[in-house]
């Protein structure tokens, strides 16, 4: 037996999608559905220096960053969990250092600067 709920002119069945839970999983709707909020421009224009893209669950970000590469060819998108940075993290050496004081912030800057140049350089833009 089929449900239908009416919310202002819209009907939806018991049977019917609307789309994936996660905006990153979701090909058919979000280029349809997508609503430009003025981020984006932002996000792409490099000269910007509004560069991190903060916001809740559910806010647009994966459909934003989604966007931006369907729309750009030269860009890339690099996921924080492919990076691996738990055995540095979980390193005795790293540790010993920390423990006896020295200050690691300079290596942890030139590390981030090298894992990125590493994803660049594994991308098809260069």
């Amino acid at each position: 037996m089929e449900h239908e709920i009416v919310a202002d002119n819209f009907i939806f069945r018991s049977n019917q999608t609307i789309g994936a839970a996660a905006a990153e999983h979701d090909d058919i709707f979000l280029n349809e559905c997508f609503v430009d909020n003025g981020i984006l421009s932002i996000l792409q224009d490099c000269s910007d220096h509004r560069c991190i893209l903060v916001g809740r669950t559910g806010s647009g970000k994966s459909a934003l960053i989604k966007t931006i590469r369907e729309d750009k060819d030269h860009s890339i998108s690099i996921n924080p969990d492919s990076l691996s940075l738990a055995h540095i993290a979980n390193s005795n050496v790293i540790q010993f250092f920390t423990e006896a004081g020295v200050n690691l912030n300079l290596f942890y800057r030139l590390l981030w600067r090298h894992v990125f140049c590493v994803e660049v350089l594994k991308s098809d833009l260069v």
